[in-house]
């Protein structure tokens, strides 16, 4: 019964990042609990979800936008395929194997996952691919250094790298799916966005999903009810299905302090955890120094940095009355990017074209480009089944410049009616809202600033129902 439990912990952890636990996530995640060593474990889950985006039109746009009247923006359509209003959609499917490497050795530890699910991992630019999520290998042979090799979930802000089956939300923060999971453009396609310097219209692909390939040294350290951890990584900067982007490496660093309640383990540890994190990333990009899509490209690098820090405090898990409450605060610059109001042509005259910036992704990729959001959560288990909780995220894109700053805010309410560990129904509600701060700032006079405020007072609330299932 012991085995079972811990095997379902394990399983629990090692899935895709999101969420709010404050959890060893590099033990559970690389290593194998002790006393069960075992040559294989087959585990996944899927997540059914359902999401009505709201779907209301823009209006009121003027000149060149005008054709755009009465087509829905992107970010009132389901993702990823950008769409529908209102979708089914199986989110996630997840297969995996992890265990030791017996006989070899008792102290190789491996983990193998796949994704087959609709996501923003395994779909872009017009194609679905079923994709690798994490392969790698841990070598526990060193005190106080154990090493992970290869395709794996990069230290980071705690939303980023938790497991999915844990995730107590169905959508990410703002501030995690449009700064934290990166993107990467494709050579060949950056070109110069008429009137705005350093910026470049761009085709995105698939996130990174908060994973890159590369080595890791990292460990804990227990002292009582106190544990100290740490991770540091070295990375190419991209996820198995694109080569590295920079012929300079990436480099991830987190360290965080626990003061553990009642010797609790596993996914849901009541506790007491604080944590700092760093990224610094480098990005080539292909610019057109003729401002179009065929011939005389530059390669041009920058340089860019995530960091953050959190906390969170948990007092248990599905027993009546069981608090946690998280926050977690990051920041960036350099490699700003800002999604596409629209994903597909609309209206007899315009539509989306390359180059057009209402129709591409724009990418900001100067180091003085600044970007912070964060978020704070609550959550109380009413029942031992019945979990009722709520969430504020803000995300404040592109501070260094007034003109182009957006300001993403959304609240969460939500409930989540646990039939049990490895079984649950969830239900939110998103109230979301985009500001101009500065709309006076806007560029193209009272034209641009009267389209600026029409595409950001469209934005709809959301509703999203997702039954998760782990086994």
């Amino acid at each position: 019964m012991r085995k079972r439990s811990l095997l379902a912990a394990a399983v629990a952890a090692a899935c895709f990042a999101g969420g709010a636990h404050a959890t060893n996530w590099f033990q559970l995640q690389g290593t194998e609990p002790n006393g069960t060593a075992s040559p294989y474990h087959l585990f996944g889950f899927i997540q059914p979800t359902y999401q009505d985006s709201g779907g209301t039109a823009v209006s009121g746009l003027q000149g060149a936008a005008a054709p755009f009247n009465g087509a829905v923006p992107k970010f009132n359509e389901v993702a990823p395929q950008d769409t529908s209003m209102s979708s089914f959609n199986m989110l996630r499917a997840r297969i995996g194997v992890r265990g030791t490497v017996l006989p070899i050795s008792n102290k190789i530890d491996y983990f193998i996952m796949a994704e087959f699910g609709n996501n923003n991992f395994t779909y872009g630019n017009g194609s679905y691919t079923p994709r690798l999520t994490d392969a790698s290998v841990t070598f526990n042979e060193i005190p106080g250094m154990r090493v992970r090799v290869g395709l794996f979930k990069t230290p980071g802000p705690e939303e980023d790298l938790q497991g999915i089956p844990d995730f107590n939300y169905i959508n990410f923060t703002n501030v995690s799916a449009q700064l934290i999971q990166n993107q990467f453009i494709g050579t060949n396609l950056a070109v110069a966005e008429t009137g705005v310097s350093g910026a470049y219209a761009v085709q995105a692909a698939p996130t990174d999903a908060g994973r890159d390939q590369g080595i890791q040294l990292f460990d804990w350290f227990n002292n009582g009810p106190w544990q100290f951890a740490y991770a540091a990584m070295i990375g190419n900067g991209a996820p198995l299905y694109a080569n590295a982007q920079s012929n300079s490496a990436s480099y991830y660093g987190r360290i965080q302090e626990s003061y553990i309640f009642h010797h609790s383990k596993g996914p849901h540890q009541a506790g007491i955890t604080a944590w700092v994190w760093d990224h610094l990333g480098h990005q080539d990009l292909d610019v057109s120094t003729a401002g179009t899509t065929t011939g005389g490209f530059t390669r041009q690098s920058y340089t860019f940095k995530r960091y953050g820090l959190g906390a969170q405090y948990r007092s248990g898990f599905m027993t009546p009355g069981a608090v946690r409450v998280t926050g977690e605060l990051m920041r960036g610059t350099g490699w700003i990017l800002a999604p596409a109001a629209f994903a597909a042509p609309y209206g007899t005259t315009g539509g989306c074209v390359v180059g057009s910036p209402l129709c591409n992704e724009t990418l900001y990729p100067g180091a003085n480009n600044a970007a912070v959001g964060g978020y704070v959560e609550t959550g109380v288990f009413v029942t031992k089944h019945l979990d009722l909780e709520a969430r504020y995220d803000q995300y404040n894109r592109m501070t260094n410049n007034p003109g182009l700053e957006r300001i993403f805010k959304t609240t969460t309410l939500g409930v989540q009616y646990y039939i049990s560990p490895m079984a649950r129904v969830t239900l939110n509600y998103a109230i979301n809202r985009i500001d101009v701060p500065h709309l006076s700032d806007v560029t193209g006079g009272a034209v641009g600033q009267a389209n600026a405020s029409a595409i950001a007072s469209a934005k709809d609330d959301t509703i999203a129902l997702q039954t998760t299932l782990i086994f």
